[in-house]
């Protein structure tokens, strides 16, 4: 029998509904990426399967099928591992189903996709961004809202429909509004925190699905980030009239004119995304480095760097992976600490909530939503965390001898012995690295500890500025290249008009007289 193959791209809201439902419900299939931004929808090859050239489509030896509300239609009723309440078999049931699929299509999908494709992502794909095609998807989108908040969800149901467990028809319309986390806080708030019910049912399908839901709508919280980044440069620069000039997203898109773009696209590399498993290397060469004894306050950072480039290069279970410098480790390591501080405050947060009775995973779902609301994405970089947690720069101020908070007893049993340790010289705790048995140091008199803490304090207020002062000259040298970047798509585009002017109108195809229009409404 042929593997169920999905041909999906994750940015398309109805893709990333077919994979989370395939991934809820155990069902084998074979991811094919069929990239928007490329148009290989528009492929020979793809409009085999999808004459219509959209995402989703799937083929299973059996059937090709397109439509996404068809195909969890078609996967619910073929493979008994999905159950039952996805796709009822009760005949009323299945018809309120449909009835809320049919609706989604024709009022929340146009209001929804609309206002974010003409507020936000129209540059990602070449088009300029629409003010007046956004004002009327947002009416339509706020009217849907108010219908799902006072019929759809009348009650006090979970979910549909007056339901307990979610539908098909749940998980396509929540994967249609979290489209919205790509515009900003502001704006999204804005649409959303009028409709209390709204958000709840989110938040209830979000958690019936994880944690595929949050791996799926990944690739939507980085598109996110970039938006964000985009907009603060933007505002930072106090941009002119050049700002009207069609931006080029870095998702993948490319524009419908290629004499446009072509010299961003030649220079744009494509860049590998590290692995948990590379996470872990680094940061043992990070720990195992930075408490070297010959190094020490005399070691420059790049020298520093270079040996922890070396320490991941020899890694034997990384034999198989390019090899990463020193430069890349670092700036993968500035992301880790600074993700890895913010979830150990969080995670004391949740420790200083905990009730009786909450159980550590409990307390760890508390972290994450903390996290969440804190900065607006989700953590995902819990290996990081696990690795680092124990050790004395991120480990918790409440430990497990006091869950409720307060700091530690003065005075801890060491283990199986009868010897104790002073909390207040953190020297004496034991730290295990990379496997090896934990040993224990001798403690330090009362006057030597002070003087030593001393030390560590300067050397890590020294090693902080560093840091902060390296992050600030690369966002220096960041905002640098996105203004040449910007000042030579603009000298593209007057070249472009230099050329069309240089023609007379009957000379000119009417793309091309539309193109020259476009050119000098944006350069006035």
């Amino acid at each position: 029998m042929m593997k169920l193959k999905v041909y999906a791209d994750r940015m398309s809201q109805p893709s990333r509904a077919v994979i989370i439902f395939c991934k809820v419900n155990g069902i084998q299939f074979e991811e094919v990426l069929i990239s928007l931004g490329k148009r290989q929808q528009l492929s020979p090859e793809f409009k085999d399967i999808n004459p219509m050239g959209k995402v989703p489509a799937i083929d299973d030896g059996k059937i090709k099928l397109f439509e996404s509300h068809a195909i969890l239609i078609y996967l619910s009723s073929a493979f008994p591992s999905v159950v039952d309440h996805w796709y009822p078999n009760d005949l009323s049931k299945r018809a309120k189903i449909h009835s809320v699929l049919d609706w989604h299509h024709t009022n929340l999908r146009p209001g929804a996709a609309g206002y974010v494709l003409n507020s936000v992502l129209a540059p990602a794909l070449g088009l300029p961004l629409n003010p007046k095609a956004a004002a009327e998807a947002e009416n339509i989108l706020t009217k849907s809202l108010s219908i799902l908040e006072s019929f759809w969800l009348k009650g006090n149901a979970k979910f549909l429909l007056g339901s307990n467990q979610p539908s098909i028809a749940d998980l396509s319309l929540v994967c249609e509004l979290t489209q919205l986390q790509v515009l900003d806080d502001k704006d999204r708030l804005r649409l959303l925190s009028p409709h209390k019910k709204v958000e709840q049912w989110i938040e209830n399908t979000r958690k019936a699905t994880m944690p595929h839901f949050d791996e799926v709508h990944e690739v939507l919280f980085r598109a996110k980030d970039r938006f964000q980044k985009h907009r603060e440069m933007e505002t930072a620069s106090n941009p002119g009239p050049q700002s009207k000039i069609i931006q080029f997203s870095s998702i993948g898109g490319k524009s419908d004119d290629p004499n446009l773009v072509q010299n961003t696209t030649d220079r744009r590399k494509t860049r590998r995304k590290w692995r948990p498993p590379e996470d872990v290397i680094l940061i043992s060469a990070w720990l195992n480095t930075d408490k070297g004894p010959t190094v020490d306050n005399d070691q420059k950072g790049c020298a520093f760097w270079k040996r922890i480039g070396a320490y991941f290069s020899n890694c034997a279970s990384l034999a198989n992976l390019p090899k990463r410098e020193g430069s890349h480790c670092k700036q993968r390591w500035a992301k880790i600490n600074d993700r890895v501080c913010q979830f150990v405050v969080c995670y004391d947060q949740a420790l200083n909530q905990r009730t009786s009775g909450q159980s550590e995973d409990e307390v760890f779902k508390v972290a994450y939503q903390i996290y969440y609301n804190n900065y607006k994405s989700n953590f995902t970089l819990e290996h990081a965390w696990r690795e680092l947690r124990h050790n004395k720069k991120w480990i918790s101020s409440n430990t497990s001898e006091n869950p409720k908070g307060g700091g530690s007893s003065k005075r801890t049993k060491l283990n199986g012995g009868g010897a104790y340790s002073s909390s207040s010289n953190p020297e004496s705790q034991p730290i295990a690295l990379d496997g090896e048995e934990e040993v224990m140091d001798r403690p330090l008199a009362v006057k030597s500890s002070k003087q030593k803490g001393k030390k560590v304090a300067t050397k890590t207020t020294i090693e902080e500025e560093r840091e902060a002062d390296s992050r600030s000259r690369l966002e220096n040298l960041w905002a640098l290249k996105e203004k040449d970047v910007e000042e030579q798509k603009k000298l593209t585009r007057m070249e472009v008009l230099k050329s069309l002017l240089g023609r007379t109108t009957d000379q000119l195809s009417e793309k091309e007289e539309t193109l020259k229009n476009r050119l000098i409404d944006e350069m006035l």
